[in-house]
């Protein structure tokens, strides 16, 4: 079967094949693949062939240092991590990223946001099911009508990522214009190609998305794509404001890591999990059972295995089923990564208090006249830098009483806080607002 047949049966089994009456349909579809996986494909992986037959629980619960400790032994061809490393680093030296490894394997290495960069292995098939998958999931209506239409010109694509891949050169179809835009290239380029060529669909993280919507603000900017989406970085509401403002459209989402394609957003605006493709299990975080750990196993993928995999990621459990009527696991929020919870002392004595990303967010979105803003946790102290908008009042002190103000109703001692200079961030970097460098010692002065 060819990479373009495999794509068309792909994107038509996932939008139109797999319509599921209600949960417990979509569980017996999920549990009936599941149990064929692990039959036939765990047994492939080294890692896995002492623990054939056995029923998924049974499994141990792994972690990327895992994986990477034994990478040969979670893939069924055998691939070292070493050999992996090399093709994937020498793709971002060159920034020639169709090389593949023999077999038509690809190679691709994450951003390492949360401290080691991943590595991942996808075979042709693997990736032509990923991209009819993909495009089944994100395409609206609109821009599936235009797809499909001859008489119209080929849809076009624009991805802003730090590094290409032969998953995306995938998309690339007689009726799918995709481009990829290069994070590590000068902005002004970007600019340029986007008014040479304007978008239909517009996909980039969002610190991205924030500088192209205030550039069509400013007049140097002049698109209208049908579909902005959110990729690669956590969306937050100031982001999403200003993006729907610039460009007059809902800003959607795709939740993808190493570990695959795990969810994308409904027109209600959360985030459905693909439990089609991936089985999840929450590992929580917190008494009210809504924030959790997601451990992943995914029964589509042949090639490098994902097996109760364990996730840092801190995702936000939705309350009830979604108006979109979809009967798959939807989320609130993706809150963010392990390292973006902080911790404060309780006044009540007792265990280091986690402080979630999402509520430090909305704390920030409360202040008037905040453009952007880094916090880190050192120990007992917050350090913060602020970014305030042009004639903006007194920033320190509208942060400062917002934090308290999450502090009192924490019930725990507010933080020592330390402004320190503004600096903005290379454009190829991964934004990360929020994180924890050192969590506070025990009995620690303030």
């Amino acid at each position: 079967m060819s990479g373009r047949v495999r794509v068309a049966v792909a994107f038509a089994d996932a939008r139109w094949g797999r319509r599921f009456a209600d949960r417990a349909a979509l569980l017996r579809f999920q549990e009936r693949r599941l149990t064929r996986f692990l039959a036939a494909t765990l047994p492939r992986a080294p890692f896995y062939r002492d623990w054939a037959g056995r029923p998924l629980a049974d499994l141990p619960v792994v972690d990327k240092p895992a994986v990477l400790a034994d990478f040969a032994a979670f893939n069924t061809r055998g691939v070292t991590l070493e050999r992996a490393l090399a093709a994937a680093l020498e793709a971002e030296r060159s920034r020639d990223f169709r090389p593949q490894l023999d077999g038509g394997l690809t190679v691709g290495l994450s951003s390492g946001t949360s401290g080691t960069r991943g590595v991942f292995l996808v075979s042709s098939a693997e990736r032509a099911r990923w991209a009819g998958v993909l495009l089944a999931r994100v395409l609206s209506r609109e821009s599936l009508r235009h797809l499909l239409d001859p008489r119209k010109p080929p849809l076009r694509v624009a991805l802003f990522l730090r590094a290409n891949s032969n998953l995306y050169g995938t998309l690339a179809r007689r009726r799918l214009a995709f481009s990829f835009y290069d994070l590590l290239a000068p902005p002004a380029a970007h600019l340029k190609r986007l008014a040479d060529a304007p978008p239909d669909i517009l996909a980039a993280p969002p610190t991205v998305l924030r500088l192209l919507a205030e550039a069509q603000e400013a007049g140097e900017l002049t698109i209208a794509p049908r579909q902005v989406v959110s990729v690669a970085e956590v969306l937050e509401a100031d982001d999403r404001r200003a993006v729907e403002r610039a460009f007059g459209v809902p800003v959607e989402q795709i939740y993808q890591a190493t570990e695959g394609f795990l969810g994308a957003s409904c027109p209600a605006g959360r985030v459905h999990w693909n439990e089609d493709l991936v089985h999840l299990e929450p590992e929580w975080l917190d008494g009210e059972r809504r924030r959790f750990h997601p451990i992943v196993t995914d029964f589509s993928r042949t090639t490098q295995l994902v097996v109760r995999y364990r996730l840092d990621d801190v995702l936000v459990d939705a309350s009830g089923p979604c108006p979109c009527g979809r009967p798959s696991w939807s989320l609130d929020a993706i809150a963010g990564r392990a390292d973006e919870v902080l911790w404060a002392e309780p006044l009540a004595g007792g265990a280091p208090v986690a402080v979630f990303p999402d509520l430090l967010r909305r704390s920030f979105t409360l202040v008037d006249g905040l453009r952007d803003y880094r916090l880190e946790q050192h120990g007992g102290e917050w350090r913060l830098r602020i970014d305030p908008a042009a004639g903006a009042g007194d920033i320190q002190t509208a942060v400062r009483s917002e934090i308290l103000e999450l502090a009192r109703r924490l019930a725990v001692r507010p933080p020592a806080l330390r402004f320190e200079a503004w600096h903005p961030e290379p454009l190829g970097d991964k934004r990360r607002r929020i994180r924890c460098v050192a969590r506070p010692a025990v009995g620690e002065p303030r």
